[in-house]
């Protein structure tokens, strides 16, 4: 009997959870029930691998991502921290709970028999209640529409609450209830600040978490862990990162996320805070060197140090503001979503190990991402066509910033999505042209990727698979990304047409890659660069949070150390 392969899943940090409620939407947009849709099983993804099933207090059955949440207070604007699933949240409405307290009480109940905590540590405090999004009101009461109903969330959205439609376990949730959010200032700002909160007050608690998950799991294989690496979230996640890895030996597969805007620390000025995120990234890559499997760093900003103009990268056929969480977040989380199907399809059961291996080769952990979406392919052409008429422009936008993997002796996972085999090729009747190419005689959507990649890119190695299934983009997703040459199918409309007015894109096929070459040894380079403009001494913050400079010294070393595995000689 094969076991399920399970994955646990981590995000620190309030971007980490914008760009995990957007993968969690992914998932269940793409959900296929019985009796519905035209995609063979085996096409589908395995949803047990990152999902648990379970049982309510009103014993109807649940299936929740097996998931563990870390924000800030003030965060999680309308859900209950013990989730909606359980307890008395969709049967009863706030304002009718009993003013004495008793629903305070219900919940500790709730959570102390779920085995949320230790009976009698766990402690509960009532807030006031946060207004709903109007979309979460909608969704409440099944009246959400999808098709014309514009509910703006990317002017009015001020938590990934406002938009999660997934619902998470009441185990997943956990407050920093110290540090309220404050969308001018990381209020958890340093990475030695969170470390040492792992060590204080958060480790005994979240570790019985993980616990209880994995002793539910029959073959968990692995951790996905997303985390912003540019505040304090960073020495929670790699605290966390050390004890999966002293505890549970598994692959990790780690995404650090950088914010698209430039946020202050307190008491630092612009340039102070600059450094600030300079020393979070070294210290994030030193530990994230030592303990993770492999590490990909995700933004949609062309560089993160010291930038003060904000510069986005440019992906053909979207446009987002450059500084909006909601709306960057969705192209960082459907990247994830395309991507992780490498070791997530029921037709390619690749293990998280196997893929990271596969990637980050010669000791090579820090891989880089690229991303299309929508494919650049015209309306009504065919794959054949759309990739012998690129005439050497990339199919794929780096969204790993600082960084450019190049076209040889690269090293890559790359999930096409979307395409059905249809759009492969002309009938060999109607073929014309198309006869006469190698690529002809490739028989399905990853053959014909392969060939091109083995074409195109001088003495690379890549690994290519497909799936029918496209990237969902209807509510919650922000649907207003893509420009009006896209077709409701997500294919670019000739000449100069537009897409329908009043009419969305509905899906969108993509195209993901991970990747790994001696280039991206550049990437660290640039980061190094930086460290020269740090005075440790004139960091308060760091000060304060007891960081010495023979620990920071010993980062920088072990940085350049790392750095070594990209040189030539040494994958040679």
């Amino acid at each position: 009997m094969a076991h399920t392969r399970e994955i646990l899943t981590f995000q620190f940090g309030t971007y980490a959870n914008y760009v995990g409620a957007h993968f969690w939407n992914q998932q269940e947009a793409n959900f296929v029930y019985d009796g519905q849709g035209e995609v063979d099983e085996q096409g589908l993804p395995n949803n047990d691998i990152l999902y648990r099933e379970g049982q309510n207090d009103q014993n109807q059955s649940t299936y929740t991502p097996r998931l563990l949440s870390v924000d800030l207070a003030g965060t999680l604007a309308h859900l209950p921290l013990a989730g909606e699933l359980y307890g008395d949240f969709i049967q009863r409405k706030r304002d009718e709970l009993d003013a004495s307290g008793d629903g305070v009480e219900s919940t500790k109940k709730a959570l102390e028999a779920n085995q949320l905590s230790t009976s009698g540590k766990v402690e509960v405090r009532e807030e006031p209640p946060t207004p709903m999004s109007e979309y979460q009101r909608d969704l409440l009461m099944g009246a959400v529409n999808t098709l014309d109903r514009d509910y703006k969330l990317a002017e009015t959205c001020r938590t990934w609450a406002d938009f999660l439609y997934a619902r998470y376990h009441p185990r997943t949730l956990n407050v920093l209830h110290q540090y309220t959010s404050n969308p001018d200032l990381q209020a958890l700002g340093t990475h030695t600040a969170g470390a040492e909160l792992w060590s204080s007050s958060f480790e005994e608690d979240f570790c019985d978490r993980i616990r209880l998950y994995v002793e539910e799991c029959d073959g968990l294989q692995g951790f996905q862990l997303l985390f912003d690496i540019d505040d304090g979230f960073s020495g929670l996640a790699t605290k966390c990162l050390e004890h999966l890895n002293d505890e549970y030996s598994r692959a990790s597969f780690v995404v650090p996320l950088h914010y698209p805007r430039n946020l202050s620390y307190a008491q630092a000025d612009t340039r102070t805070s600059h450094n600030i995120r300079v020393v979070n990234a070294v210290l994030s890559y030193n530990h994230l060197s030592d303990y993770a499997t492999m590490f990909t760093p995700l933004s949609t900003l062309e560089s993160i140090w010291r930038n003060n103009t904000l510069k986005s990268r440019h992906m053909p056929g979207l446009h987002w503001q450059a500084d909006n969480l909601y709306q960057t977040s969705a192209v960082l989380g459907s990247y994830l979503d395309t991507i992780s199907l490498s070791y997530r399809m029921r037709q390619t059961p690749e293990t998280l190990l196997r893929f990271c291996d596969r990637v980050g080769v010669a000791g090579r952990k820090l891989t880089a991402a690229a991303f299309a979406l929508p494919l650049d392919m015209l309306d009504k052409q065919d794959l054949i066509e759309c990739l012998d008429q690129r005439g050497g422009k990339p199919l794929l936008t780096q969204i790993t910033p600082q960084c450019e993997p190049g076209t040889a002796h690269v090293v890559q996972s790359v999930v096409a999505r979307g395409i059905p085999v249809s759009r492969l090729k002309r009938p060999p009747e109607q073929a014309g042209e198309q006869l006469r190419m190698a690529a002809y005689n490739c028989g399905s959507i990853s053959q014909m990727l392969q060939l091109y990649y083995q074409c195109a890119y001088h003495n690379s190695l890549s690994n290519v698979i497909s799936t029918v299934l496209p990237i969902k983009t209807q509510l919650p997703f922000p649907y207003e990304l893509f420009d009006k040459n896209v077709n409701i199918d997500g294919y670019k409309l000739p000449g100069e047409a537009q897409r329908d007015a009043g009419t969305r894109v509905a899906s969108a096929p993509a195209l993901g890659a991970l990747q790994s070459s001696s280039r991206l040894g550049e990437h660290i380079d640039a980061l190094h660069a930086q460290t020269h403009r740090v005075q440790l001494a004139k960091l308060q913050s760091y000060s304060q949070a007891g960081l010495e400079r023979e620990e920071y010294e010993t980062a920088l070393e072990h940085l350049l150390e790392f750095r070594d595995n990209y040189s030539d000689s040494q994958y040679l």
